[in-house]
């Protein structure tokens, strides 16, 4: 059976994160454990984590056995959680030691995000196209703007637009930077309370309306974790240097503990538990106040191995460049792959998605600087 050799895909993702590592001694610590380098690997690795994830979901949701990767069932969301502490990570860290940072920031990011986002897009509408999907009146329009998602697993550009434009304003309008991350942070909280407060999309086909479901909130607090963790950065590392130890067992503890409570509160509350007339809150605020520490405590076990261990190589390098667009357009090939043997349709799915997403990367790319050319000559007119 399929299931029998679903440790495959374990090992393979232990080979790509293991292959090179280099582990320093006793008194020693990677001193470019979070450069930017090292940080697009993890990422690159965390792209593909997150594929895993959401096959695993397919085929449970489709009532077969997961076999043992029902494990990666629930854990994707600590892959998103790593995607967004790096982000607050790097856009404090650059406010921090790059003067001007501010100036053209957003002629800067967006592209690098809104590119990759249509371009994606534009792929999975025409993969559904292709595949037999019957656009209904009125749907196309909204699928193509992006207003309404198509392809759900994309709600991550569309939430960090809102949070780099947010950053801009809070940290342009602010001068002092204590007082500009505290302010971030509220309004992280209340975009974390009305997302919440939204419940899910029964409106549209897709399920795509922005800021509903639980996807499009229980990992975002991770951002502003990562702009705590640059702006005290020194302070941190010496201390979990200093008990590395002791600071690492009660995080593993720590992350055992709320992997458990996640898994209860999964199960039994959930982000699901509503229905006309019931909105679940309650629930969901539950579920979300034991999973978030989990994510926290994981992505904290994953900052503590980079002092020991440098996650470094070719393979790393690839996928870190690719891993926009292999986040994004990965779903085309989960949803339209006509392959039935789970093992052989896992491992098509992640050769047509690293093939396609090194395609677009590529294109996105050229594009973009087209786009900085263009901008540049008009500023300078």
């Amino acid at each position: 059976m399929a299931k029998d050799y679903y440790f495959v895909f374990y090992s393979a993702l232990a080979v790509v994160l293991l292959l090179g590592a280099q582990m320093k001694g006793k008194v020693f610590w990677q001193e470019d454990a979070l450069s930017l380098s090292v940080s697009k690997g993890l990422l690159g690795f965390c792209a593909i984590g997150i594929m895993l994830h959401h096959m695993s979901q397919t085929i449970y949701f489709a009532g077969e056995d997961a076999g043992i990767l029902m494990f990666m069932v629930d854990v994707g969301v600590c892959f998103v959680g790593v995607f967004f502490f790096f982000s607050g990570y790097g856009l404090y860290t650059s406010l921090r030691d790059k003067p001007d940072y501010l100036n053209g920031f957003l002629k800067k990011r967006l592209p690098v995000i809104l590119i990759p986002f249509y371009m994606c897009n534009f792929v999975y509408i025409a993969g559904a196209a292709l595949c037999g999907y019957s656009f209904q009146k009125g749907e196309l329009l909204p699928y193509l703007t992006g207003y309404t998602l198509m392809n759900t697993q994309m709600w991550y550009i569309v939430e960090i637009f809102f949070l780099y434009l947010s950053f801009y304003l809070v940290f342009k309008l602010i001068k002092k930077q204590g007082a500009a991350c505290f302010v971030y942070g509220v309004m992280l909280c209340m975009m974390t309370a009305g997302s919440l407060l939204l419940g899910h999309d029964n409106t549209t086909v897709s399920g795509g309306a922005w800021f509903h479901g639980e996807w499009w909130y229980n990992a975002t607090m991770l951002l502003w974790f990562g702009m705590l963790f640059a702006r005290y950065e020194k302070p941190i590392l010496s201390f979990c240097r200093k008990y590395y130890w002791a600071v690492l067992t009660i995080d593993v503890l720590l992350t055992c503990f709320f992997y458990e409570k996640t898994l209860t509160a999964l199960q039994t509350k959930g982000y699901w538990h509503e229905w006309d007339g019931y909105p679940g809150y309650a629930e969901k605020f539950q579920t979300l106040a034991v999973q978030l520490p989990f994510i926290f405590f994981f992505v904290l076990f994953l900052i503590l191995l980079t002092q020991k261990i440098q996650f470094k190589n070719r393979a790393l390098s690839f996928l870190g460049e690719i891993s926009l667009e292999l986040y994004l357009v990965h779903n085309v090939f989960i949803m339209y792959l006509p392959v039935k043997n789970r093992f052989w349709f896992i491992t098509a799915v992640y050769a047509a998605g690293i093939a396609t997403a090194a395609l677009l990367h590529a294109v996105d790319k050229r594009l973009i600087e087209i786009l900085k050319k263009i901008t540049g000559k008009r500023s300078c007119e």
